[in-house]
């Protein structure tokens, strides 16, 4: 059996870890002929070849991607008609009925793909001759699930990527699936769900070891939404870490409430050099429109915190939340002066399908290849056009220019 996983392309660039979860998977359970494609490094031309006589196709898509899925997956029906052509990730796991609508979509898979994968190979006869839905739900253990297979979705294209991006090379590990919190803005849950579930701390570390030595990484980026949540965990992993004497310098994204000074030490001992915080606002009525359930001196105390402590800080700012006026707006640009943090962006409310500013009739016919976290055309807010919310963020992005994250620093200089 010929099965090609595609990675359709959008704005920016980044590793197809949830594919390479799905290439382990089947794996583990049948032998079959398979292939990856990205759309980040691989033109259409051969992509399409690629799938030529393939016998299921798989995409993964989030919202902006799905115009680019669509269109190879059109073409390669052109010349394999009873090609199985499924479609999961974030955009198919909140819009699935939508998803399946699309003539060329035989199967939706919704949530998590390990087990359904293997659903949809053993019933691709039956699928081509009935569209459907699939949900398998989440796996409970987590270390059940083998690691991604990075070789197969040519994570080394990412790492060179990220080399001449960056000057040294990065990969990213999941320690967790789920966000318990409830920011209106995002739409992981839409594949994840509320309710986490995590690795165990050897289990993690055994991944964290492999990918530093095997692909020779200077630095693993831990993707998941809060990796400070489970505090017992974040704390014999690096101990752990310590322990060994594994040197890989490390980062994560983290909340400005809920870790304690002697857990960031602990961090910062075991490599961990850089933290990214969802600050989003400095106004605390639009913290609170976000349902965040963040304050504002709670913000201030971890960056002043994490400053003396010698962590690389960066701040996730979000303009365009539907109350939002210049003078909030002004209340984000002092808190970011008051914080200072190392790196900054400014990002654009954009009402993803999966999140709670989606509206399905508002939002129906948006080209979604169009809208990204830093540029769209649709947000407005109560007191401020689109154009204004541009502007905003334009005089922003320059004034913060030497601490600009990359895809704003390649736009704006």
């Amino acid at each position: 059996m010929k099965i090609v996983f595609i990675q359709p392309k959008s704005f920016h660039c980044w590793e197809a870890l949830n594919i390479g979860y799905l290439i382990s998977a089947i794996k583990n359970e049948i032998n079959a002929d398979i292939s990856f494609f990205s759309g980040f490094f691989d033109r259409d031309e051969l992509i399409i070849e690629g799938c030529r006589r393939a016998d299921i196709v798989g995409v993964s898509a989030t919202s902006p991607q799905m115009k680019h899925g669509l269109f190879l997956c059109a073409e390669i029906k052109k010349h394999s008609p009873k090609c199985l052509i499924i479609f999961g990730g974030i955009h198919p796991s909140a819009l699935p009925q939508d998803t399946l609508e699309n003539e060329i979509v035989d199967v939706v898979v919704t949530g998590e793909g390990e087990r359904a994968i293997i659903e949809v190979i053993n019933n691709r006869e039956t699928l081509l001759r009935s569209k459907k839905i699939i949900n398998y739900g989440y796996v409970e253990n987590l270390d059940d699930i083998s690691f991604p297979d990075r070789e197969l979705i040519k994570q080394g294209r990412n790492i060179q990527q990220a080399y001449r991006d960056n000057g040294i090379r990065i990969a990213s590990i999941f320690a967790s699936r789920g966000c318990p919190f409830q920011c209106r803005f995002c739409a992981s849950g839409a594949v994840w769900g509320k309710r986490v579930r995590y690795r165990s701390v050897d289990n993690i570390f055994e991944e964290f070891e492999k990918v530093a030595k095997d692909l020779r990484i200077d630095f693993v980026k831990f993707s998941d939404d809060t990796f400070t949540y489970k505090k017992d965990l974040v704390r014999e992993f690096c101990e752990k870490k310590i322990r060994h004497g594994n040197r890989t310098n490390w980062g994560c994204n983290v909340r400005a409430d809920g870790i304690s000074e002697d857990i960031l030490r602990l961090m910062k001992e075991s490599g961990c050099s850089e933290i990214w915080v969802g600050v989003e606002s400095g106004s605390q009525q639009i913290l609170n429109d976000m349902q965040k359930g963040i304050t504002i001196e709670r913000i201030k105390r971890i960056f002043k915190l994490t400053k003396n402590l010698g962590f690389f800080r960066r701040a996730y700012m979000l303009l365009g939340m539907p109350n939002e006026s210049l003078e909030d707006i002004k209340l984000s640009e002092k808190l970011v002066d008051d914080i200072e943090p190392d790196a900054v962006g400014f990002t654009i409310l954009a009402p993803f399908p999966g999140s709670s500013f989606y509206d399905s009739k508002t939002h129906k016919n948006v080209d979604w290849s169009w809208v990204d976290e830093y540029e769209n055309k649709i947000t407005r807010t109560k007191y401020l056009t689109n154009e204004e919310l541009h502007h905003e963020q334009s005089r922003l992005v320059k004034k913060y220019q030497n601490k600009a994250v990359f895809r704003q620093r390649e736009v704006y200089v």
